[in-house]
């Protein structure tokens, strides 16, 4: 027979883990709160060693950001399952996984350099992640607001969409500043870029930039 003490531990371990899942809005407080001491600290050798900065980033994001599925999310229809289910041969198979792979990876160098500039330019200012509205999503998709605070009292306003992967951990697949869906706009841009180059997306990758500025950003 097991014990009572036994009997109450087996029974209380399974609450305690499922306490100890942290929620959409705890990853990003975490990961905020790692990528601002990265920006402390890089005050001192910024100027002198940049790549170490980025590759500090890098090294946070890569642990929250679904970096291959937001690419997907961009290339759109050139990354779908549709187009590759109609591909006839094992090599034209091959060299689509091939752009996806490289494509991100591509995206990935930038987006990262884009989000750490910019977050540096804030030089360490005040970064609130928000409570989840009460009644808010647990499971799915949820969305977790965070004000960054610059110069004026008036907060940047960042929406980052989250999403639970098949092993239950929550990741960035999208974010929204200031009303600018960056997932639609670098869509617009990759989709602007094909036509550009003719469907030649091996074209589009090699001369891939990161510019949520760009002239697709309204599209």
């Amino acid at each position: 027979m097991v014990s009572l003490s036994a009997a109450t531990a087996m029974a209380q371990s399974v609450p305690a883990a499922a306490q100890q899942a942290p929620s959409a809005n705890d990853v990003v407080q975490a990961t905020t709160d790692r990528v601002m001491k990265i920006i402390t600290d890089a005050q001192v050798y910024y100027e002198t060693d940049p790549n170490r900065f980025y590759l500090e980033i890098e090294a946070v994001l890569a642990d929250v950001v679904d970096f291959n599925s937001f690419a997907r999310g961009v290339m759109g229809p050139y990354a779908s399952k549709k187009q590759y289910m109609a591909l006839k041969t094992p090599e034209e198979k091959n060299a689509f996984k091939g752009r996806m792979k490289r494509f991100a990876d591509t995206f990935k160098d930038g987006l990262v350099q884009t989000y750490a500039k910019g977050l540096l330019a804030f030089n360490g200012n005040r970064i609130e992640v928000l409570p989840p509205a009460e009644g808010a999503a647990t499971e799915g998709s949820v969305t977790v607001i965070q004000h960054i605070y610059g110069e004026s009292e008036k907060p940047y306003v960042v929406q980052y969409k989250m999403r639970k992967n098949r092993s239950g951990e929550w990741k960035l697949r999208n974010v929204t500043i200031e009303a600018i869906n960056l997932g639609k706009v670098y869509q617009s841009q990759f989709s602007s870029a094909a036509k550009q180059y003719n469907g030649d997306i091996d074209a589009v990758i090699d001369n891939w930039s990161v510019d949520p500025t760009s002239k697709d950003a309204d599209a």
